[in-house]
């Protein structure tokens, strides 16, 4: 037998016990997360080295990883996922702009809406910074990001202001909806164009597997009083802003950020304009600081971060 073939395995088995171990076990008083206040003191650089200072990823069982992220939470990623996942294992964050913007931007107390939530950055974000008196939606049609989002949201204890909804937003109705899922990529999953049509009915398909999903408005669901209502839902955006106008009527003082590119928007132009009726159009920079702009620097391609609000605070 060759040397060591009897000890491989149970070593191997040996040392992923103790990565899991070293990022699951209670942190000593010595070793202190990562204050969530740093997020927003916009001193983009040294934070970021220090996120990736404290970034870790262990292989759990199910093909998983789990991931330290932003210094502060635990994380399940898909570890076949080659987009968001690799990420989250080697930097530690996703998008500093939304990241440090969100830090600076929701207070205690707060009620939000993430829709397209994908496993759930942005909303253990957002459960921490508004508290335990706050409150967040989390909107994601794929079953399997949905099933890790609501594990990664009660691994960090916020299943008391979480709610999980599998759900799209998309025309109302309530039908159901085909959702392709890229291979390899979960967080582009996104709904047939031909279904998002108004009163659109069964179409043929266009030789892609597909998901069934739930379609909603955020007009439909019930008691909704959002702060704020992050949008990041591809081409169902027209839709999901179509589906929201009693809101936007009764709650004025919402405040939005929409990811926004004009290659996933049916009729772009015409989709800011109805935004910035309501809206002055700004986005935020490579640093989460909002700044004025135009439809035309929008419609140059490329995808955008919008934040709406009718102050100009931000």
């Amino acid at each position: 037998m060759p040397q060591g073939s009897s000890t491989s395995a149970p070593r191997s088995r040996t040392g992923l016990r103790a990565r899991l171990a070293a990022l699951t076990r209670p942190r000593p008083p010595g070793l202190r997360l990562l204050p969530v206040a740093r997020l927003a003191t916009g001193a983009r650089v040294p934070t970021e080295a220090a996120i990736r200072a404290m970034a870790g990823a262990t292989p759990v069982a199910g093909n998983l990883l789990l991931c330290r992220v932003l210094g502060r939470y635990k994380m399940l990623a898909e570890a076949g996922d080659l987009t968001l996942a690799p990420h989250l294992a080697l930097d530690g964050f996703w998008e500093w702009w939304t990241t440090s913007f969100l830090a600076r931007t929701l207070r205690p107390g707060e009620s939000v809406v993430d829709a397209g939530a994908c496993t759930g950055y942005f909303t253990l974000l957002a459960a921490e910074l508004v508290g335990p008196a706050g409150r967040v939606l989390a909107l994601e049609p794929n079953p399997q990001s949905a099933a890790l989002l609501r594990r990664n949201v009660a691994l960090n204890g916020f299943a008391d202001r979480v709610t999980v909804e599998e759900a799209a937003l998309a025309p109302s109705g309530g039908r159901l909806l085909r959702l392709v899922v890229p291979p390899n990529s979960p967080m582009d999953a996104q709904l047939l164009k031909q279904d998002l049509a108004p009163g659109a009915g069964p179409r043929p398909l266009d030789g892609r597997a597909t998901l069934l999903v739930r379609g909603r408005t955020l007009d439909e669901l019930p008691g909704l009083q959002p702060d704020l209502v992050r949008l990041d839902v591809g081409e169902a955006l027209e839709a999901a802003w179509d589906g929201m106008q009693r809101l936007l009527e009764e709650r004025p003082a919402m405040r939005l950020l929409v990811v926004f590119d004009p290659a996933r928007v049916a009729q772009p132009a015409a989709f800011l304009d109805r935004v910035a009726a309501r809206f002055p159009l700004r986005r935020l920079d490579p640093e989460g600081r909002p700044r004025d702009c135009a439809p035309a620097e929008l419609l140059a391609g490329g995808t955008t971060t919008l934040w709406l609000a009718r102050d100009r605070a931000g």
